[in-house]
């Protein structure tokens, strides 16, 4: 059972039809990113839980990179964009 708060958004790192591409994707601050099993994915009852899904867009005819390695991309650009967006000065109004 998958028990959240609800001021964070649950990312799946999965490829589906409605899956936005990992560079163009702005993660929220407070995010929780979920990963599936080698070779099967995020079971199809859990992707019905997720706020969205990112993927990782790749060449070629085999589209999938092993689970370690695609969860560490995730986490590498959301900590990119978490350090792009700290670093940055606040907006003035």
């Amino acid at each position: 059972m998958l028990i959240l708060c609800v001021w964070r958004r649950v990312i799946g790192l999965e490829q589906t039809v409605e899956s936005q591409a990992l560079p163009q994707f702005e993660f929220p601050e407070r995010s929780v990113l979920v990963l599936g099993k080698e070779g099967t994915g995020i079971p199809a009852n859990l992707l019905q839980a997720l706020d969205c899904c990112v993927e990782i867009p790749q060449l070629g005819l085999i589209r999938s990179l092993n689970v370690h390695v695609s969860g560490a991309l995730a986490v590498y650009e959301y900590t990119r964009q978490q350090q792009r967006w700290k670093a940055a000065p606040a907006a003035v109004s």
